[in-house]
């Protein structure tokens, strides 16, 4: 097993020599521990003494791919001797990154006033479905991502008209909140290091969805337009949507700006430039004798070529396209092995793992992945010689099960 001391961590990419701690679960909160992790910070994750984390015992390699480059302490915070460790912890911590439901922490006696009281620079981001504050009976729901999705109205906008609302996969919730926590926090971090003062981040994911909606939102309020579901083509403009090509498969294209109608459309046999379409037109609206000409015409060649000859032609001619891939079009799409879009490195056995590589791409502080997802508690003593208890110290909170250790199930 890989096991490493604070000391030992590879300095490397733009966030060497800031330190996170998580104790979060699934997905929202420990991908955006993650990016700290792949971008060179020195992450460890707080995990359930008694519960393991719920993506090891889902079907799949989640935690694989989304908690390497971390270092693991499985130590149970709810008992006296597990928070005062953690407090320990957290006055050489930047960043702690929570997922609990409203005033969780603070019924703990682990609010922000008291951690700050420890590390007055410390920035908290706790992240839940419904927000810290507000109602209660609001605050206290349990929330997943296809629940943030429902009430944050972004799965009333997914779908087909007439057909049952869908949640947009996979986990968009949980991902772009990932995303939001870790922006907010790396600003908060800077502002910290600037005047010595922390900060706590709020974050419920159902806001960060209405706030991801584009102009839908501002639409309704303003002029009371409702968004209407789409399905897979745009309800308003031609030429804007998935296409079935001869060889069963699909392309996605769209007709939009004025230069792609002015190379596009006579590739289609539509003449641009006339009064009808005249020149500085950005796009056809699917009602108009000229935006049904054109889905005419795009169906009838999509149906006459595969789907690659379909993006090749269209892109010939200036118009996005491109083919919905799969993961096979993926793996040998020149594209895709050029800019090493997956990678192999090895967990925490030795054996071997492919996933998807670190993104984006830094010229001058590369990311790297330097070690696999931790077991449960693999790092136990090492963190915790490092905040000063002794060896005998460590024995006995294993005796009294405050910390825990353990490979894990099938994908160890």
């Amino acid at each position: 097993m890989i096991m490493v001391r604070r000391a030992e961590i590879p300095q490397f990419g733009l966030l060497s020599g800031v330190k996170v701690v998580h104790n979060t679960v699934s997905i929202a909160g420990p991908f955006a521990a993650e990016l700290y992790a792949e971008y060179g910070a020195d992450v460890i994750w707080i995990e359930n003494a008694k519960v393991p984390c719920m993506s090891r015992v889902a079907t799949g390699n989640a935690w694989q791919q989304d908690r390497r480059n971390q270092r693991n302490l499985s130590i149970d915070i709810s008992l006296p001797k597990g928070k005062e460790i953690f407090l320990k912890l957290m006055e050489e911590t930047d960043v702690f990154i929570s997922a609990a439901r409203g005033g969780q922490y603070e019924k703990m006696g682990l609010g922000d006033e008291v951690l700050w009281e420890r590390n007055p620079r410390l920035v908290t981001v706790k992240i839940s479905g419904f927000g810290q504050t507000g109602r209660p009976d609001y605050m206290n729901r349990p929330s997943y991502d296809p629940i943030a999705q429902a009430f944050g109205g972004y799965m009333a906008m997914n779908g087909f008209p007439g057909m049952p609302s869908m949640p947009t996969n996979p986990l968009t919730a949980d991902y772009m909140s990932a995303l939001f926590a870790f922006g907010t926090s790396v600003a908060a971090v800077m502002k910290s290091r600037e005047t010595g003062r922390g900060e706590s981040i709020d974050l419920a994911q159902y806001e960060v969805l209405m706030r991801t909606q584009s102009r839908y939102p501002m639409d309704f309020l303003e002029q009371g337009i409702p968004f209407v579901k789409e399905g897979s083509h745009s309800a308003y403009f031609a030429g804007y949507g998935t296409y079935s090509c001869q060889d069963e498969k699909e392309v996605y294209m769209l007709y939009l700006g004025a230069g792609v109608l002015k190379r596009g459309l006579p590739f289609m046999g539509i003449e641009f430039g006339t009064e009808k379409i005249p020149p500085g037109t950005n796009l056809l609206y699917l009602s108009s004798p000229e935006g049904q000409l054109l889905e005419e015409r795009i169906k009838a060649f999509c149906q006459s070529h595969t789907a690659e000859e379909v993006e090749k032609a269209f892109l010939a001619h200036g118009v996005p396209c491109s083919r919905i891939m799969d993961y096979n079009d993926c793996l040998k799409d020149p594209q895709y092995v050029a800019r090493e879009v997956f990678t192999e490195w090895k967990k925490v056995n030795g054996e071997s793992v492919k996933g998807v590589n670190i993104f984006p791409k830094f010229k001058n502080y590369p990311a790297q992945i330097w070690r696999g997802a931790p077991n449960i508690g693999m790092d136990n003593e090492d963190i915790l010689t490092e905040l000063g208890l002794t060896e005998e110290q460590i024995k006995e909170l294993y005796g009294k099960k405050i910390l825990t250790q353990r490979d894990y199930l099938n994908n160890i």
